[in-house]
């Protein structure tokens, strides 16, 4: 977790994103291994809920797959098995239908009725095309970015000045990950800081972090996450975009995600882009440090000393 006084301002923004996020990644780890309910919380459990989904499988013993959407007040969103309270139902049912029914919990059982099948599921999205994996020396490709005060960035805004680029997420409550690597970014901002006071000159290099979850990270909650970090606009940037090209540059920079509920797992990437827009080194995991990427910037031929 990212270190901060107790009277610093980000305390709050930091210990309000994290709890909140533990409390929903345990409540879902509870509701499914354990079928709790909002009868656990203070609040009786209703006779029945209407439930939206899609059907994921026909099981034995007269049951079902199905993930469905939150239920109001009773469960989160997630894929579990309910069991027929009229078994013939099951037989109109196909996987991939989107559903809705009625759920009657109870006596640890969901029983579930009164099918109305509304659809079905779309077809799977054709795999994503592979895209060249970026080395040291390889360019990057055109970029269509927005920065945390919504202004387009691009590969041309880009150039001519060196740019430290990593991968995070806003709502990442994992200390080894986006907290890591905002505390690297925030040491690495002190030094270009200390620097640019020394020299009187322009900042050696910018940094750049890129979200994952561009959905949720907007400019507008990018921007409020730059200022609880304490990043200096002038030098340390956000940037969000198309999901689809985001998802694409994370591929080339060998960074891979995969969602659960609002939660990312997702591997580490840092990479020192050159000011002719081609990679000089790139850094796997958490293990780096300003001082390796400060020493890095230093035997680039064109870094400002």
């Amino acid at each position: 977790m990212i270190c901060v006084n107790a009277g610093d301002p980000r305390r709050r923004y930091f210990r309000g994103v994290n709890s909140s996020l533990f409390r929903h990644a345990r409540s879902l780890v509870l509701a499914a291994c354990f079928g709790l309910t909002a009868s656990l919380f203070g609040a009786p459990p209703a006779t029945s809920y209407e439930v939206t989904g899609v059907l994921r499988e026909k099981m034995s013993g007269h049951r079902v797959l199905i993930a469905h959407e939150e239920i109001p007040g009773y469960m989160a969103a997630m894929t579990m098995a309910f069991e027929l309270a009229e078994p013939a139902e099951g037989s109109a049912l196909q996987a991939g239908d989107r559903v809705r029914f009625r759920l009657q919990p109870g006596d640890g059982r969901w029983l579930v009725d009164r099918f109305v099948v509304t659809g079905r599921e779309a077809a799977p999205a054709v795999p994503a095309a592979r895209v060249p994996r970026l080395r040291a020396g390889g360019a990057l490709p055109p970029l269509a970015l927005l920065d945390e005060r919504g202004r387009a960035l691009t590969l041309e805004s880009l150039r001519g000045r060196f740019t430290v680029v990593t991968f995070i997420f806003t709502r990442c409550p994992v200390p080894e990950f986006c907290p890591a690597m905002a505390l690297k970014f925030g040491a690495l901002q002190a030094a270009l800081e200390k620097k640019m006071a020394a020299t009187d000159g322009a900042p050696a290099a910018r940094l750049l972090s890129i979200t994952l979850d561009p959905e949720f990270d907007r400019p507008d909650v990018l921007a409020a996450y730059g200022e609880a970090l304490g990043a200096n606009p002038a030098i340390w940037n956000f940037a969000t975009g198309d999901t689809a090209e985001l998802a694409a540059l994370a591929r080339q920079f060998s960074v891979f995600t995969e969602r659960k509920g609002v939660l990312l797992d997702h591997t580490l990437c840092t990479a020192l882009i050159g000011p002719d827009g081609r990679v000089r080194e790139i850094w796997r995991g958490n293990g780096w440090t300003a001082g390796d990427i400060l020493a890095c910037l230093e035997a680039q031929p064109e870094a400002l000393r």
